[in-house]
């Protein structure tokens, strides 16, 4: 989906993964940047593109050629001076807390992912720089069912939340009835084989990346406090179960999400969840109770099985009338576009 929306043909290629040391080392020996850039985006093209066999030398050498007439790419890669020279790009990245490609080193901070460009461009000067969009609402409007699956332990999730009224206003005419589907977040991780806390299986320079990434995109982004809770990770069964009690009432996940991530309750308290929905105008004492009946947390597992089986791999994630399984608040463009018409058979424009 990510290579259709950027107008990019193709697939994950036949031989997959193929060995890139050579090329890389090609690319370490260029000097000249245009040169390096250019000859970048050929074996790009090559590998993910064309389906060539990149590792292999005599089809490196022909990629080269059509673009660079004399580089003799045998010599290059063999060579320890390159060899010496790619080492120190990775060491130089590493120590810059690089864990993944694609990454951008701007303005001393570190960014990871074809999908943070617009944090780039935010560091570059436009501050105003938001996710791709690539479709508009019709005039004529229309109507669209929009499924969002979610758990309270996520702050991912409360970042959604907080973003979907306005990625609803923005897809305007077009009417969208939300589902609300509380799911086991932890049930789903076990079924699936995902570490329980996936945050803390991570090594620690990606953790730290994603705490400063979450607060940036609560900030910036959702616009939202976000505090990390002390009762973290999140015990949020019986607070599901009140969700569905209340039959899925917005304003009450509204509320139990920034209690959780905005003012740091233990929602997964009984007495503190208690009191958040008595200072709220709800009646406790009948939604609890309904909460510990077979039938709602016959619902919450039922919830936990459908997204498994629709392919949920976390939250938030979002089905557009029952379509393919998106997952993540960044993908909320994604969303809105889909809502407007969008998906990865159309042109990368709309």
């Amino acid at each position: 989906r990510q290579m259709y929306r950027n107008g990019v043909t193709g697939g994950i290629p036949i031989r997959h993964p193929q060995k890139t040391l050579y090329a890389m080392r090609v690319l370490a020996a260029i000097d000249d940047q245009y040169t390096r850039i250019n000859l970048s985006k050929a074996y790009f093209k090559a590998y993910w593109q064309d389906g060539k066999e990149v590792d292999e030398m005599s089809v490196l050498q022909e990629v080269t050629d059509e673009h660079v007439k004399g580089m003799d790419v045998s010599k290059m890669a063999f060579d320890s001076v390159n060899s010496q020279r790619l080492k120190l790009n990775t060491e130089e990245a590493a120590s810059r807390g690089a864990f993944g490609v694609p990454s951008y080193y701007v303005s001393g901070k570190l960014l990871w992912g074809v999908d943070r460009l617009f944090f780039v461009e935010r560091l570059l000067g436009r501050k105003d720089a938001m996710p791709e969009r690539l479709a508009t609402p019709s005039k004529q409007g229309g109507s669209a069912y929009l499924t969002f699956y979610f758990d309270y332990s996520s702050p991912w999730s409360y970042l959604g939340c907080e973003q979907l009224e306005s990625t609803i206003q923005s897809v305007e005419p077009i009417s969208v009835t939300v589902e609300w589907t509380p799911i086991l977040l932890g049930a789903l991780f076990k079924n699936i084989g995902t570490s329980m806390v996936p945050l803390q299986a991570m090594a620690v320079a990606k953790q730290q990346y994603y705490a400063w990434e979450l607060q940036q995109w609560s900030r910036e982004v959702a616009k939202v406090s976000l505090k990390w809770p002390d009762s973290f990770p999140l015990r949020t069964v019986l607070p599901l179960r009140v969700t569905l009690a209340s039959g899925c009432n917005p304003n009450i996940i509204k509320i139990l999400y920034r209690a959780a991530w905005r003012d740091n309750l233990d929602i997964g308290n009984a007495d503190v969840l208690k009191q958040i929905l008595d200072e709220n105008g709800f009646n406790s004492s009948h939604l609890l109770e309904e909460a510990n009946s077979k039938p709602i947390k016959d619902i919450l597992f039922k919830n936990t099985e459908r997204a498994e089986r629709e392919g949920a791999c976390g939250v938030p994630s979002f089905q557009i009338n029952h379509g393919p399984m998106i997952w993540g608040q960044d993908r909320l463009n994604v969303v809105a576009d889909m809502i407007c018409g969008w998906n990865s058979s159309t042109p990368n424009k709309l």
